[in-house]
């Protein structure tokens, strides 16, 4: 699968359509897609109004890694995320990275399917610098 937005959108919305079936109604407060073109990793975590956690502890969340690249949940997204990677190999900057995933994620394909979701009055959807602890949100 080669690296490009559209490819990025369809991966997206099949992860996003597969939560939608599997949280139901939960209102959803935070979707953060994490990107880490270095390990040829792609994250979805949802945060959602019951959860205790800390907005700012992702890793803390309940549903943090939803999309379990590793683990064999997502296997459509393990090549893109290893062209990520060898595009990443060439130059060592992951910034066009946050943006080509946070210009996916406010596409409207991917914001079709977001509104379907019980959505909190201060929902966000975000893509953020891993090594940058004031990173801005790349989905603006």
């Amino acid at each position: 699968m080669e690296y490009n937005r559209e490819n990025i959108e369809q991966l997206l919305e099949g992860k996003l359509q597969q939560a939608l079936s599997n949280f139901g109604e939960k209102e959803l407060k935070i979707i953060d897609v994490g990107v880490f073109p270095w390990h040829s990793e792609i994250s979805v975590s949802f945060l959602f109004s019951e959860d205790s956690a800390a907005e700012d502890d992702i890793a803390a969340w309940p549903h943090f890694d939803y999309s379990k690249i590793f683990a064999g949940d997502w296997e459509q997204a393990r090549e893109l995320a290893k062209r990520m990677n060898e595009k990443w190999a060439t130059n060592n900057d992951p910034i066009p990275f946050f943006f080509d995933f946070g210009s996916a994620l406010t596409s409207d394909r991917i914001s079709s399917v977001i509104k379907r979701f019980n959505l909190a009055p201060d929902f966000r959807i975000q893509v953020l610098n891993p090594d940058d602890p004031k990173s801005e949100n790349f989905c603006c």
